[in-house]
């Protein structure tokens, strides 16, 4: 017993050597449904880990494989709600004060967040290899048996899912309130269905994009009042699902939110699980 207890933490450091060094191999190669005694020798190895270590740990080779993917789905909670984008748009609103006072103005201003930070989320999400590693897992975990294993991955991709939604649930409920725009009434101010739909604009366009990158990278010049804007295909579809859940505040007092974006305080509304959790 005391030799088992002496163990543990090595075993646990093993643990976390061999699923790091599986990560790397997972985002140099990409991912796979199976693997063979070549392989786990070669990440054991890159680990430090010998081969005792590994079957004290994991009885089987599929054992080790839901450890894993379990671990993917869980890292790409962080890459899919991109920081920096989210902290720009507040830096740039911070800076088109002036504009809020008026109806075009505030439309001004979404429009010009939708067209930049669609563009530039779509790039910083999609080129990441935790997003490709979550969106070929997301797909192809169904081809394996129904059975714990495969409940455990999906209950770990949904959790990786359900955060994401309430980062950028929290984001919206601030961001277009501050601009002067709502959720329309019909949605009976649920913001999943639209971080949902708009979030699946960004990431379909990445997965289609490895097919026909010239038609999902393409750029449109496109008329408005001063000359012309240069729009992106993800910017364009993504304004699409702003208009229809979105619409101009009646209620909107601008002095207010201007006095928010000078003072830099956070007033974000709590997201809708956390307003479930009060009851």
């Amino acid at each position: 017993m005391e030799a088992r207890a002496r163990d543990k933490p090595a075993l646990l450091e093993a643990r976390a050597a061999v699923l790091r060094s599986a990560t790397h191999h997972v985002e140099s190669v990409g991912l796979s449904l199976g693997i063979d005694a070549v392989r786990i020798e070669a990440i054991t190895a890159e680990a430090g880990v010998t081969a005792k270590q590994f079957y004290q740990i994991w009885a089987t080779p599929e054992d080790f494989l839901t450890d894993l993917f379990c671990e993917l789905a869980n890292q790409a909670q962080i890459d899919r709600a991109d920081t920096e984008t989210l902290l720009s748009t507040w830096q740039y609103l911070s800076m088109r004060t002036d504009d809020l006072r008026s109806t075009a103005g505030r439309r001004s201003i979404l429009v010009d967040v939708i067209r930049t930070a669609a563009e530039y989320n779509f790039g910083a999400v999609t080129a990441s290899s935790k997003w490709r590693t979550y969106a070929a897992l997301s797909t192809t975990i169904m081809s394996w048996p129904e059975g714990e294993a495969r409940t455990r991955v999906l209950d770990a991709l949904r959790a990786s899912e359900l955060s994401f939604v309430d980062t950028m649930e929290s984001f919206y409920r601030n961001v277009l309130p501050t601009i002067g725009y709502r959720l329309k009434p019909a949605f009976n101010n649920d913001y999943q269905p639209f971080v949902v739909a708009a979030a699946s604009v960004i990431e379909g366009l990445g997965i289609v994009r490895s097919t026909v990158p010239t038609l999902v990278e393409a750029h449109f010049d496109l008329p408005v009042e001063n000359g012309t804007e240069t729009w992106s295909v993800a910017s364009l579809a993504f304004v699409g699902v702003v208009d229809a859940f979105i619409e101009q505040d009646p209620t909107f007092a601008p002095d207010e939110a201007i006095a928010r974006l000078s003072g830099g305080v956070d007033v974000t509304p709590p997201s809708q699980s956390e307003a479930d959790s009060d009851y």
